[in-house]
């Protein structure tokens, strides 16, 4: 009898704790036990900066800024609709596979495969506006709460089945198969409801952010028939998420009946071609799909693929031909910042730093605030041995993005280039911070306090009041 109860006991641990992770094999953060408590905002923010942090130290976190902007151009243009009032973190995973999740405290990922096969801005703002849903509605928060109600009662008839097993064999076995079954008939069903819910919501959303709410509709409309919809065999009702063919169904019922016109914008497919470079290790073989596309003419727009094909024939140092590519752009679109800032890349590259810097400081001219413009000059300054310019342009975007974690790692190779350790390790620390990594936040600080330079008053009485914050912190944990 003690054996069949162990043997419950890990079956019922095994069916209310497993969350399934699909795509990247990743050693996610132990959320807890469930039915314990409830998760706070703290804990729900620790928690998704904890999965972020875990996937950016695999190097699967896409920390192109230029593609960073846009996600977030989206993704916070959606969000400013979204009920709760959570703060959002959405950022690329380099994956091929068509996927988007939510995490705990509102951090958001977007696979770039799924961004490949969007057909338009509305389907990839849908899936971001699902995804918003699910954080919007609470539903990570949600599901632990159902598994805290549902515990007690699974495991008495877990138990209650054991004795009848220990007392008459089969019935008992089939009391046991009986209560799994309902138990994750449960869970099946409330994890679907969820996803109908984040469906609805989502269109909402989408609508509010002033994209086309059919977007949703057509991206499932387009994933059942290139996929060919493999799933049709299985029941809805033990499917995790509702088929394709039936959320199609749901909503458009929704739909109003106003017609409207809607354009994706060209950033939209500027995004979809740098995002095919950076993540396309066969430079050569993407030259020849690019140019083969040009000569065709079978695309959505010109400038996108000619955009697409110059950045590729710099990643194989043509600069050039990519430059060439890229000044026959700016003939027809001067006031781009995408293709200004690659033609002052290209000159850099190609040894011509005296052009490189005209280009860039003149585009520092028009655009002074411009976080885009910041990293990009900023990175060229370091790399030229001119850490004190770069940390010059990069201090005032530190009071107006004082948490982007790339700008701090950034000022603080442009502070350790300088010679200047207090800042250094100062910016390394909300480096970590922002992290989700406490511990080598404060080691950063100390570090900063014990080597830095003592000239500096004022800003190692900041490092030591940050300090003493981030020490409180870590008590509270």
């Amino acid at each position: 009898m003690v054996s069949v109860l162990r043997g419950l006991w890990w079956v019922c641990g095994l069916w209310l704790f497993a969350l399934p992770v699909h795509a990247l094999d990743l050693r996610l953060p132990d959320f807890g036990d469930p039915a314990g408590q409830y998760l706070g905002p703290s804990e729900e923010a620790r928690l998704g900066a904890d999965v972020l942090r875990r996937i950016r130290d695999r190097g699967k976190v896409i920390d192109d800024v230029q593609l960073s902007e846009y996600l977030n151009s989206i993704g916070q243009r959606i969000a400013t609709h979204a009920s709760g009032g959570h703060p959002y973190t959405f950022y690329w995973i380099d994956s091929g596979q068509v996927n988007a999740f939510a995490a705990p405290g509102g951090y958001i990922g977007i696979h770039t495969g799924l961004l490949r096969v969007t057909r338009n801005e509305a389907e990839l703002a849908g899936v971001i506006a699902h995804e918003t849903a699910h954080v919007a509605q609470r539903h990570i928060v949600r599901r632990f709460a159902d598994s805290r109600q549902q515990l007690l009662s699974v495991a008495a008839a877990l138990l209650a089945s054991a004795a009848l097993a220990a007392a008459s064999g089969e019935a008992g076995q089939a009391a046991i198969a009986t209560t799994l079954a309902s138990s994750a008939q449960q869970r099946l069903n409330f994890t679907r409801s969820h996803e109908q819910e984040a469906d609805r919501v989502g269109q909402r959303l989408l609508e509010q952010a002033g994209f086309d709410p059919d977007g949703m509709v057509t991206f499932f409309a387009h994933l059942a028939r290139t996929a060919g919809d493999t799933g049709s065999q299985i029941p809805d009702y033990l499917r995790t998420h509702p088929r394709p063919v039936t959320r199609m169904a749901d909503l458009s019922g929704r739909r109003t009946d106003t017609v409207e016109t809607y354009a994706s914008s060209q950033a939209y497919y500027f995004a979809k071609a740098r995002a095919r470079v950076l993540t396309t290790a066969n430079t050569q073989r993407l030259i020849n799909q690019f140019r083969d596309t040009l000569a065709s003419g079978d695309y959505d727009s010109e400038p996108a693929q000619r955009y697409g094909y110059a950045l590729s024939l710099h990643r194989a140092g043509r600069y050039a031909e990519a430059t060439e590519q890229i000044e026959r752009l700016l003939r027809q679109q001067p006031e781009l910042l995408a293709l200004q800032i690659e033609q002052a890349e290209l000159a850099l590259s190609a040894g011509d730093g005296q052009r490189a810097w005209r280009l860039f400081e003149r585009i520092h001219q028009s655009y002074p605030d411009s976080f885009i413009v910041a990293m990009h000059y900023g990175r060229a300054l370091i790399s030229a041995g001119e850490p004190d310019r770069a940390l010059e342009l990069l201090e005032p975007q530190l009071k107006r993005r004082p948490h982007e974690l790339n700008l701090y790692e950034l000022y603080a190779q442009a502070a350790q280039q300088a010679g200047r350790w207090l800042i250094t390790h100062a910016a390394m620390a909300e480096y970590h911070y922002l992290n989700g990594n406490l511990e080598q936040a404060i080691e950063q600080a100390e570090r900063g306090l014990r080597r830095g330079e003592q000239g500096d008053s004022h800003k190692r009485a900041q490092l030591q009041a940050r300090l003493r914050q981030l020490q409180q912190l870590q008590d509270r944990l």
